[in-house]
């Protein structure tokens, strides 16, 4: 993409980085901080409440990453209940006590 940007004060030089913000009012995402959706090589997963200390695992496809939020771009419905904090010690607590990843029967 190329863009023209205004060097008034001359403090832009040529080769230098800079992260650019594109803000579109017409596209609406859902967005979740990084931390709360574990990846591996067979996809991505979240956990999510679904009664009082009752959580559940479930497949995600995500898209763009920007800074500390990541896109979901399918498999999570109005209401769901997403683990902010604390997905990767529910994780590493159901391998621990059953012994296999959630996700590894799962496909999507």
């Amino acid at each position: 993409m190329r863009v023209s940007i205004p060097n008034n004060d001359k403090e832009l030089r040529p080769g230098m980085q800079a992260s650019v913000i594109i803000k579109n009012p017409r596209h609406q995402m859902l967005s979740l901080p990084i931390d709360a959706v574990l990846r591996d090589g067979k996809g991505a997963t979240v956990w999510l409440q679904t009664k009082y200390c009752t959580f559940k695992s479930r497949m995600v496809e995500v898209g763009m990453e920007t800074g500390d939020r990541i896109e979901i771009t399918s498999g999570l419905m109005d209401g769901d209940a997403v683990v902010i904090t604390g997905a990767y010690l529910l994780n590493s607590e159901y391998i621990f006590k059953i012994g296999s990843n959630p996700m590894s029967v799962m496909k999507m």
